[in-house]
């Protein structure tokens, strides 16, 4: 089973994806901010996805992605899938998204999210 980590400083937004991903069989971890994924990524055991929205107080998404890129071993080729309302925040994106990272745009349709997660976790495997 493969795991995700949703970080999304909106709890319904979190509590969505969990369902929707859940219900296909991704285990799924939760930070509400950008501080608190750094800190989920900093433990013994690295979810196989990371799902990251972009807009948030503190630490922004594009700032965890940046400091995920520059971490050393596994977290450096982490799939990320950036999700955001904010379209011109992905195509003015201060990071260049690279070939394990994906963008989803909010709000989402269920069956884009998995699809994308689902390429995320084949990225991760590969």
């Amino acid at each position: 089973m493969s795991s995700v980590l949703v970080v999304d400083d909106e709890p319904d937004v979190r509590l969505v994806t969990r369902v929707i991903l859940e219900a296909s069989g991704y285990d799924v971890w939760e930070a509400e901010s950008g501080e608190a994924a750094l800190d989920a990524l900093g433990g013994d055991h690295l979810p196989d996805v990371l799902l990251l929205d972009v807009r948030m107080p503190g630490i922004d998404g594009w700032e965890v992605l940046r400091r995920v890129r520059g971490a050393p071993g596994l977290l450096r080729d982490l799939p990320v899938v950036i999700f955001t309302a904010d379209i011109a925040s992905a195509e003015q994106a201060p990071v260049a998204l690279a070939d394990r990272e994906f963008f989803l745009s909010k709000p989402f349709d269920p069956d884009d999210l998995v699809e994308l997660v689902g390429r995320a976790a084949k990225a991760a495997a590969a």
